[in-house]
């Protein structure tokens, strides 16, 4: 037996007082005049020791009545626990988009909200924990207004940084010299994604495992898009379709610019399988593309948006003194096309240029070199020919600072070009068919070389690449092993001239990411100029926030992760004016709908409680600390001694 205020027991010891009383009392005799006490005295002695027998009797049910009394407002009880130490509720709730399945009662998310309210509705001092925030100390009126505001978090929580946050505010209250025993109520669905390691759960709290599960495990999704093909006239989007479990089923693909439809689709697609969807669109205007599919289970992956902006003008210049043939490809429609000799050239223009054309330079400057290199890491595309009379050294140096390769000796055999890699990404969609007969290019002399990672453009009769593309960290280099002078080819004669030189420059200029992420750390450089105590806002119809941003001289840097927390396009806006435009969506992960084993996952130790829905897990919990109140025991007993005592004063005589 146990006591809510043990502290009133301290006044038992006040039951001495009339054991005192009883002990000591001085009653005072009167005289009574009697002519004769011959015949009385026997009964004298008889009165005496029933009066004490009455007297004794009467003291122990006064005793027994105010020791009731005392024990009834100490407030006595029976629990399932030896102790009386307060206890400390922790619940975490799995708020991510993968709750938005429904189970047997609607969305597992809003059905575990209410059962929580209802199995705290008498319980104070509770934690809540979801995968963006915390509340710490919440009312049972404070949690359930809380809950019932709460919204899906696009970014899931890995589940050991849960249980250590947890942890880490259960030391601070140990901290604080207060113990506790506390509860930890942990609500998920459990997916594979979010328990990535297998977690050890402590011997010293109580954990109880709700784990919640849908009805139905196929899901429908939107993962991916991207650019197969393009041109100056149309770009081919690529959109993948995915399906999570059951039954092959007819699904519907729509595609819309801004609110307006324009094109449609629709696949057969089995559960756990994939289709790829084509739409084309226009190159000539900016694109805010949604790509939509109806599906009931899970919401958030149905939609995924992406932006194409209009192409800009890309900037070409070529280096060298025979440039005239260049500026018959790259028209002032489409390229900011300029000429100059190394000599001439201003470097300053080259952190703004797509592609740089070294235009049959005899002899390449070791510091050209070093400039060409960072020029290609930031994302720069190079086109190298050399003359018939390079010198060998300092192209090796050019290709030493490239990290390409090497080039030998000068072949002096003529060679004819007659293997066209259709496949290659800068030939794709050039040609209608493959072609045979064809008036290939020919080559008097050409260098021998060694590159790393090459891909063949255009080879030689004898298999030796004539054009090849060889990446660089963020740009491409292509090299021509041979100078297309006249002198030495008739390749600026060959159709094939044009469509090589013209997709050199199409392919440098890198558009922005289709979208990007949330959840993701995304580092996106904005051509603007900053002036002093200016700072770029990120901007849509529900939000305005200030991202981290790294300024340098004609760009700034801005790093998102967390924010956007809502699908859809958002501007960029300096002082009010719109700069660039960017597409985020919900990370993909939780469309997999694949869960984990709890009780093979956290193990069937003795403090560990397994439930299927929240009512169970509170219902588990209150059993925990079930408490009997004995207190109206006592009550009774004090007033059974009451009528004890006055039947005594009354019944018994002295």
């Amino acid at each position: 037996m146990q006591f809510k205020h043990p502290e009133i027991l301290y006044a038992l010891f006040l039951l001495i007082i009339p054991i005192l009383i009883h002990l000591f009392q001085l009653r005072r005799f009167q005289k009574v005049a009697f002519t004769n006490i011959k015949f009385l005295k026997e009964v004298a002695l008889q009165t005496r020791k029933s009066s004490r027998l009455k007297k004794f009797l009467i003291l122990c049910s006064r005793l027994l009545l105010f020791a009731m009394l005392i024990l009834a407002f100490a407030q006595p009880f029976l629990s399932n626990t030896k102790s009386n130490t307060p206890t400390k509720t922790h619940i975490y709730l799995d708020n991510s988009f993968s709750m938005q399945a429904k189970g047997k009662e609607g969305e597992l998310l809003k059905r575990a909200i209410q059962n929580i309210i209802e199995g705290t509705s008498s319980q104070e001092n509770i934690n809540l924990y979801t995968n963006n925030k915390i509340y710490e100390n919440l009312s049972s009126k404070d949690l359930k207004n809380t809950l019932l505001s709460l919204a899906y978090d696009p970014i899931k929580s890995n589940l050991k940084s849960i249980l250590l946050k947890i942890d880490n505010n259960i030391l601070s209250n140990k901290n604080n010299k207060i113990k506790t025993l506390n509860n930890i109520i942990l609500i998920s669905d459990f997916q594979n994604i979010n328990t990535n390691n297998k977690i050890k759960i402590d011997s010293l709290n109580h954990y109880f495992i709700t784990q919640l599960a849908p009805l139905k495990k196929s899901n429908i999704s939107v993962d991916s898009v991207y650019i197969s093909e393009q041109n100056n006239e149309s770009i081919q989007l690529t959109s993948i379709i995915k399906k999570v479990s059951g039954s092959e089923e007819n699904i519907s693909i729509t595609l819309y610019n801004e609110n307006i439809l324009t094109g449609k689709s629709s696949i057969n697609l089995a559960g756990n399988s994939s289709e790829k969807v084509q739409f084309n669109i226009p190159a000539s205007s900016n694109f805010s593309g949604k790509i939509k599919i109806e599906d009931n289970l899970l919401n958030f992956d149905n939609e995924l948006y992406f932006l194409i902006e209009k192409p800009k003008k890309i900037n070409v210049t070529a280096i060298g003194n025979n440039n005239d043939y260049l500026s018959k490809i790259y028209t002032n429609d489409e390229f900011n096309y300029a000429s100059t000799t190394l000599s001439n050239l201003d470097y300053n223009i080259l952190n703004h240029q797509h592609l740089l054309i070294l235009n049959e330079i005899e002899h390449v400057p070791p510091t050209f070199g070093s400039t060409l290199s960072d020029f290609t890491k930031k994302g720069g595309s190079l086109v190298i020919i050399p003359p018939k009379n390079a010198n060998i050294n300092t192209y090796n140096t050019l290709l030493k600072n490239l990290k390409l390769g090497s080039i030998s000796t000068v072949a002096n055999t003529e060679l004819s070009a007659t293997t066209i890699n259709f496949s290659h990404p800068l030939l794709k969609g050039v040609f209608e068919k493959q072609i045979k007969n064809f008036q290939y290019p020919t080559v008097k002399s050409s260098f021998l070389s060694v590159f790393n990672n090459a891909s063949s453009i255009l080879s030689f009769e004898n298999g030796k690449s004539f054009i090849s593309q060889i990446p660089v960290e963020n740009g491409k280099v292509y090299w021509l092993s041979a100078s297309i002078d006249s002198q030495n080819s008739n390749f600026k004669n060959s159709p094939l001239i044009v469509p090589i030189f013209y997709n050199f420059g199409l392919y440098s200029y890198q558009p922005n990411r289709l979208y990007y992420t949330i959840g993701n750390t995304n580092n996106i450089d904005v051509p603007v100029q900053l002036k002093k105590d200016e700072v770029l806002h990120v901007t849509n119809v529900n939000e305005d926030y200030i991202p981290m941003q790294q300024i340098a001289a004609n760009k700034v840097t801005i790093t998102t992760d967390a924010n956007p927390n809502h699908s859809g396009f958002v501007q960029v806006v300096n002082n009010k004016h719109i700069v660039k435009n960017l597409a985020y969506n919900y990370n993909r992960k939780e469309s997999d709908l694949s869960y984990i084993n709890g009780k093979t996952y956290f193990n069937n130790t003795s403090n560990i409680s397994y439930t299927n829905n929240v009512s169970e897990a509170f219902t588990a919990l209150s059993d925990k600390y079930k408490t009997t109140d004995l207190w109206q025991w006592f009550i009774l007993l004090a007033l059974s001694f009451l009528i004890i005592e006055i039947l005594l004063l009354k019944f018994l005589k002295s």
